[in-house]
């Protein structure tokens, strides 16, 4: 019994339908499952159609990426298990030809909803109907499944910013608005008439955070029908180990402040608030682990905190200053930063070009603000969901999906962040020098 592995057994056979697979969550899950679930059937991928770019280049571009590289020394057939489908999730049956639904509907078992607008100054029209109106449209298709065992949906652990900050329980959050009436206004009102309309949404951090909570709270409302599972993650980081580690699609929010700060920019971090730093791959481990317990749940809703309440902001300012910072002009705060964006920009209009970095700069201090107010709160996150189900794991399915965020050594974690781009360092005088000679 010590041996066996629920997952595995889970998983065998299953079809299974992500969306957002272009995003950071997406790509990492379907690695995760081709290259740990070859017993896996077929996954279904939904991708939006782009006009500059043909069906067969963008499969050809896709699993370039290097988070593929391992899984496809594995596994050289792994292509026979994608099955592409040209999509949009704001679209009624999420505008699949007929063919395609109907394959959807006979046989997938697993919804992963990981598709979002994730922008945190993004409209409140585009955000209810990228968040709230497209996850209605992905259920929808997978409330028509004669096969369907779960719907996972991937949320945040920020849903609740703004409106109520101190705790943050494993249950559907509260919120004063109901989710059909922000669909009914979205749909009836436009951009200007909704920002004024919705005051509700102002005692959110922002619109994101905002529609996040409301799509759980639709989806709460949906609870009776099919089980659903919400995943909360918090700021999505470099890989801890898999498929190797330091992998990251893009830089995330946390990344950008942490560099900010180290050039002076952004001031007033609560120190004490939880960074909330969750590895992607402890992220997809933690929700291909909780896919199994939904489906096993006695009820049709659980929600999962993939969170650790530590370690602080300080804690992880600390570890990151001593690992990277060797410039003594940050006593000066951010003086050194702004100062060669303006010598930067007088070199561009010397040369007969347009000044970039002094816009940039300015761009980057709205983004920092924003980005600080919504994220860097005290904030305790309750994860007894998530820590029962990792208690219960024999040996063989702890090595496979290892989410034990409480396991984590993150002074070796944060120091290994930026290992891979410090030639790229902002603070490094040399390289900044090299810039300017190269312009």
């Amino acid at each position: 019994m010590e041996h066996r592995n629920r997952f595995l057994e889970y998983f065998q056979g299953k079809c299974i339908f992500i969306t957002g697979c272009t995003g950071c969550v997406g790509m990492a899950l379907l690695e995760k499952l081709l290259r740990s679930f070859p017993q896996v059937h077929k996954i279904c991928l939904l991708i939006r159609p782009k006009k500059s770019e043909n069906m067969s280049t963008r499969i050809s571009n896709y699993f370039d990426n290097p988070i593929f590289s391992v899984m496809k020394e594995m596994h050289k057939d792994y292509l026979e298990k994608i099955i592409w489908m040209d999509g949009d999730i704001v679209k009624p049956n999420l505008g699949l030809s007929q063919e395609n639904l109907d394959y959807i509907y006979n046989n997938v078992n697993i919804f992963y909803h990981s598709a979002a607008s994730v922008k945190l100054v993004d409209n409140l029209k585009n955000s209810i109907i990228n968040n709230i109106y497209g996850t209605e449209m992905v259920y929808s298709v997978a409330e028509a499944c004669k096969k369907i065992e779960c719907f996972m949906h991937v949320s945040t652990i920020f849903c609740s910013h703004g409106f109520s900050r101190s705790v943050l329980k494993e249950q559907i959050p509260q919120n004063p608005v109901n989710p059909d009436r922000l669909l009914e206004m979205a749909k009836s009102m436009s951009i200007n008439e909704l920002e004024e309309n919705c005051k509700e949404s102002k005692n959110w951090s922002n619109n994101y955070v905002f529609t996040k909570n409301a799509t759980e709270n639709h989806l709460g409302n949906k609870k009776d029908n099919i089980k659903i599972g919400i995943v909360r993650v918090g700021c999505v980081m470099e890989s801890y180990k898999e498929p190797y580690p330091s992998w990251l699609i893009n830089e995330n929010v946390f990344n950008v402040i942490l560099k900010n700060v180290l050039n002076g920019i952004a001031f007033n971090i609560k120190g004490n608030a939880s960074a909330y730093c969750t590895p992607i791959d402890l992220c997809i481990n933690a929700l291909i682990a909780s896919t199994y317990d939904t489906t096993h749940y006695t009820e049709n809703l659980k929600v999962y905190n993939v969170a650790t309440n530590r370690p602080t902001i300080n804690e992880i300012y600390k570890i990151f200053v001593k690992e990277n910072v060797k410039d003594p002009w940050l006593i000066f705060g951010s003086l050194k930063y702004r100062f060669l964006c303006h010598l930067k920009d007088l070199v561009l209009e010397m040369s007969g070009k347009r000044g970039i970095f002094v816009r940039e700069m300015e761009k980057m201090d709205k983004f920092v603000e924003i980005a600080r107010d919504g994220l860097c709160d005290e904030l305790y996150c309750h994860t007894e969901n998530l820590d029962e189900l990792w208690k219960n794991l024999n040996e063989s399915e702890r090595e496979l999906l290892f989410f034990n965020l409480n396991d984590i050594d993150f002074e070796k974690y944060v120091k290994s962040w930026f290992k891979m781009e410090k030639k790229y360092n902002p603070l490094d005088p040399t390289s900044t020098m090299l810039h300017l000679a190269k312009l």
